[in-house]
């Protein structure tokens, strides 16, 4: 979503994940079908609710409260993103993914089985790859769709949500070990496979290594990450508020979501070298997840403090992902004038 003006509010698929005129509970007037997001939403008070309201559900209005026609001050349009991916760009693997889906029967998991029975590691190494193969580990996922969890989402990275994929590979906790261990030329392949392949791949590699067979390395270390859950020690950290470098202002900001995604708030302040009050938000979102509360206070913080002529600024917040993304350039999206600084 950039400014609005080429994505058709009520007939495209845009960031509410479904055509909203298939969902609505009674039939949209021929007059606003046509309007496009930008012509619904009105500068300084949010989605013009009088033209959207009577056609959606209570819920829907919470997750529209969420969602924000982003720029009118950079110029920013509208851009297509592709949906099978977390991050919107389009990839072969994913096409194929998609295009296969409802195409193939479950793969003859035969040869899997026997490289699990064969590679040189504990037995318990081998019963847990089993476990694996047979989809049987309690992912919050998992948990999720059995409806004994309230989230999908990773507890660890909120980044995502947990997939046995996610917990063995893909989780900030654990794809930095891997990029150290898996040598650079076989990153994409290893960081790009399906479980079931990546399992088998990496079961069958008799390639040695400083340790072992790569295969009997690789067993150990995903059966060490998933003992490893939950056993992290307790860390006792004493936290306290540091002003910012001499003429600069600092700008704290949190988000929270209940359930997650569910009902969300987000808040933040901005004080200045002596702890001096410069100015502060609160505010409800509506219904969304964790980490885009996150991102909800820092977009709003960032706003207020370029409206008050903070152009010099010291960011914290409690989110890695928020901080990670920030790093890369993925969240900048308020071009201004001003200096930042990242303390790692």
């Amino acid at each position: 979503m950039g400014d609005g003006q080429k994505i058709l509010f009520w007939t495209d698929k845009w960031l509410m994940g479904n055509v909203l005129s298939t969902v609505t509970p009674t039939e949209i007037p021929e007059d606003i079908l046509g309007l496009t997001a930008g012509e619904l939403w009105i500068d300084g008070v949010g989605w013009d609710l009088t033209k959207i309201a009577p056609y959606v559900s209570a819920n829907t209005q919470l997750e529209l409260s969420a969602v924000v026609v982003v720029d009118r001050v950079t110029g920013r349009t509208d851009k297509m993103a592709w949906g099978e991916t977390s991050d919107g760009r389009f990839t072969v693997s994913s096409a194929y993914r998609f295009l296969s889906r409802d195409l193939f029967s479950r793969p003859d998991m035969s040869k899997l089985f026997r490289s699990i029975w064969r590679v040189v590691a504990p037995e318990r190494v081998r019963v847990f790859f089993w476990l694996l193969g047979n989809n049987r580990i309690m992912t919050n996922q998992e948990r999720f769709h059995r409806h004994i969890g309230d989230t999908e989402l990773c507890q660890i990275c909120k980044a995502d949500i947990e997939s046995t994929l996610h917990i063995l590979r893909d989780c900030s906790a654990m794809s930095g070990i891997w990029e150290r261990v898996v040598p650079r030329e076989k990153h994409q392949v290893f960081f790009n496979m399906s479980l079931l392949e990546w399992l088998f791949v990496n079961l069958v590699d008799s390639s040695m290594t400083e340790f072992g067979p790569w295969s009997t390395l690789f067993a150990v270390a995903v059966k060490c990450k998933e003992d490893g859950e939950g056993a992290v020690g307790r860390e006792e950290r004493l936290i306290s508020w540091l002003p910012p470098l001499i003429g600069w202002t600092k700008l704290n900001t949190d988000g929270a979501s209940h359930g997650n995604p569910g009902l969300a708030t987000a808040g933040g302040a901005l004080r200045d070298g002596e702890g001096k009050w410069c100015g502060g938000f609160a505010l409800n979102i509506g219904r969304c997840t964790a980490p885009m509360a996150e991102l909800w206070g820092l977009y709003y913080g960032l706003c207020i403090a370029w409206e008050k002529g903070f152009t010099r600024l010291e960011v914290e917040v409690d989110s890695s992902l928020v901080v990670v993304n920030m790093c890369i350039g993925r969240l900048i999206v308020l071009q201004m004038d001003w200096q930042t600084m990242h303390f790692p």
